[in-house]
């Protein structure tokens, strides 16, 4: 296997991880008393997107499940149940001001995406970048 193949590969580690964080959050919620929240319904409608474009154009399929890792991050999504949101503030004087607020869960995985892929992100800031990300690569 070469070092592009394995780089390649790497890229669908986050998307696996998110794959089996929706087949669990699906067991659970049938198994369970709970109910879909709009979060769960709105990451398991942005996942089969995700799916389709990793068969479709990959990187733009990185790109996109960044933005899907980000807005999980936000609160936006969500693959757990229960759908919890953390919050780190800081008193100064009678303001509060936010330092955190999201789920932790997806600052990991942000955190692991950002290494498998961060190869994509070095020349994310030049024209010749956005010229080629619709067209295929070869890995082999």
């Amino acid at each position: 296997m070469t070092k592009n193949k394995i780089k390649y590969l790497l890229d669908f580690l986050p998307l696996i991880i998110l794959i089996v964080s929706a087949i669990i959050l699906i067991f659970t919620i049938e198994t369970t008393n709970e109910d879909f929240l709009w979060e769960h319904i709105v990451g398991l409608t942005i996942l089969p997107i995700n799916i389709g474009l990793f068969f479709w154009r990959h990187k733009i399929a990185v790109l996109a499940l960044g933005i899907t890792l980000i807005l999980g991050f936000f609160t936006v999504l969500s693959f757990y149940i229960p759908f919890t949101v953390n919050t780190i503030s800081v008193n100064i004087g009678k303001d509060v001001i936010p330092i955190f607020y999201g789920q932790d869960i997806f600052l990991l995985w942000l955190l692991i995406y950002l290494i498998a892929s961060w190869r994509h992100f070095t020349d994310i800031d030049l024209k010749e970048y956005w010229k080629n990300i619709d067209q295929k690569e070869n890995y082999d």
